[in-house]
């Protein structure tokens, strides 16, 4: 199974996902939406592609800049992402996920 599935995400929208970076920094992100994007879907070898961005609302306690940082949740556990801050307490991550071979 693959938490980071689109399936799986959006089953967390409305919940609390918890951050950190490399220095200790904490924060806490909801999530709000998760859309798929134009490549989401069958590649042209058949082949299945998630490609999806999920978009976080802020706590407003502390500002993200464009890095990568480790979310925590129970569902998902713990994984590093790259996170875009997009404007005020909007944050957002984009998935691309393709098979490998």
């Amino acid at each position: 199974m693959n938490p980071l599935s689109m399936k799986n995400i959006q089953k967390l929208i409305g919940e609390e996902v918890q951050l950190f970076d490399r220095d200790g920094r904490r924060g806490a992100f909801t999530v709000a939406s998760v859309e798929a994007l134009e490549r989401h879907g069958y590649d042209d070898l058949g082949r299945f592609v998630e490609h999806f961005s999920i978009k976080f609302d802020g706590d407003g306690s502390t500002h993200f800049p464009d890095g990568h940082y480790h979310f925590k949740h129970p569902k998902l556990g713990e994984i590093e992402l790259f996170v875009f801050h997009k404007h005020g307490h909007e944050y957002e991550v984009l998935v691309d996920s393709q098979p490998v071979g």
